[in-house]
């Protein structure tokens, strides 16, 4: 089989600045994690052994299946947490390098109401910050507020919740600028006095993914012992109403633990748990 070469994974980050301390949330620990720039990844390189073990560089190819032309307003690609164990195996390391770039800023995680389970949607800080500059001036929010919000909050603080106390003051946000986040749905209520950190009209993606996990699942429980090649399975169409397309949805499921995947002379088996 001819493998196709990536780049070497050969800068690591370096913290220049120190940043502000939050004392909300969670964050994930964080020890060593490499970058690289300008890599481009192959549609048939889903999966393969030759996709290097760098949890950024897989984040930057699930951002190249995410189609963002399919969704209106122009989100941002969103990347799901348990995506990243889809193609590397190693999920302590994953979650360590994960955390780092939380901590340096380069990414931000969202909670996502996807399913029981707590699931964490994935985005890169600039491509957020991007989107909710765009999103406030539709939905009329002042300049300064978003500019506070981005500078104080997005390149400062890792944390995927945030309480009264730690905005009005740590960030010096007014309790009418917390309610022109809320209204603007940046932020969505968690609990009493606490928001979790959002991102806005996120409903049609939340929609269509939820549709397109059922209509992959479906698939292989109607296959004979519930169980299905992967190059078959990905010849499949999906739903028209599914719009984020096969491969997102099969490293969904496999990096959710949905599916055994069984390595057969014939590729790749896929095996729904019970």
């Amino acid at each position: 089989m001819n493998r196709k070469r990536l780049l070497p994974l050969n800068h690591t980050l370096h913290h220049k600045h120190r940043k502000r301390q939050c004392t909300t949330g969670r964050v994930l620990a964080g020890s060593s994690s490499s970058s690289t720039n300008n890599v481009h990844f192959e549609k048939d390189d889903i999966m393969e052994t030759n996709i290097p073990n760098d949890t950024k560089t897989t984040l930057l190819y699930l951002k190249n299946i995410f189609p963002k032309d399919k969704f209106e307003r122009d989100l941002p690609a969103i990347m799901l947490k348990h995506q990243l164990y889809s193609i590397l195996k190693n999920r302590t390391l994953v979650d360590k390098q994960l955390g780092e770039l939380r901590n340096s800023s380069e990414i931000r995680l969202f909670k996502l109401s996807l399913s029981d389970e707590d699931e964490y949607g994935v985005v890169f800080t600039t491509d957020y910050i991007d989107y909710v500059k765009e999103h406030s001036k539709i939905m009329g929010l002042q300049s300064s507020i978003i500019e506070k919000y981005s500078e104080n909050v997005l390149k400062c603080c890792p944390d995927v919740s945030l309480d009264r106390k730690t905005l009005t003051t740590a960030f010096n946000f007014t309790e009418a600028e917390i309610t022109k986040l809320v209204q603007c749905s940046i932020l969505t209520v968690r609990d009493v006095g606490s928001w979790w950190l959002a991102i806005p009209a996120i409903g049609a993606f939340i929609k269509s993914f939820i549709r397109g996990r059922k209509a992959v699942v479906a698939m292989i429980k109607k296959s004979k012992y519930k169980e299905i090649l992967k190059t078959e399975l990905e010849q499949r169409n999906l739903p028209k109403s599914v719009k984020l397309g096969m491969e997102y949805h099969l490293h969904d499921i496999i990096g959710a633990d949905m599916v055994q995947r069984i390595k057969t002379t014939s590729g790749d088996l896929l095996r729904l748990n019970d």
